[in-house]
């Protein structure tokens, strides 16, 4: 690969299915140690948390589709809204489990709230 620093692994796995189908998945490390029985679990829990984030963003959040086409734009709004769920998920598992039922419902709470801090001095905070 051109203007890459460092050494690259490429790995293929060929995965044989009960169907008697089969896949390949391809991946690229700069990881030289490690065994690809690991590197391949390691892969595929990361599959499972990008699609529980998607799938968690979709059903609790009402996060739809990012209206966003850059590329660099894109990448920069699922960062955040990663970070975003990441924390939301974080508070919500430590403190609030027990008054809330779904993520949505501490959304539109949050957004109501931010809503109302128009109409309502004293929760401004004043930085004079």
């Amino acid at each position: 690969m051109d203007n890459v620093e460092q050494l690259l692994r490429f790995v293929k796995f060929a995965i044989k299915h009960t169907n008697k189908q089969r896949t390949q998945i391809m991946m690229i490390t700069t990881c030289m140690e490690m065994a690809l029985k690991t590197s391949f679990k390691i892969m595929r829990a990361r599959w499972d948390i990008e699609n529980s984030i998607f799938n968690n963003l979709k059903r609790e959040c009402g996060l739809e589709h990012c209206f966003v086409h850059g590329g660099k734009a894109v990448e920069a709004v699922l960062y955040l809204i990663f970070i975003a769920s990441n924390i939301m998920q974080l508070f919500l598992f430590r403190r609030l489990k027990k008054h809330f039922t779904t993520q949505r419902e501490m959304v539109r709470l949050l957004l109501k709230e931010l809503f109302l801090m128009k109409y309502k001095a004293e929760l401004v905070f004043s930085s004079s």
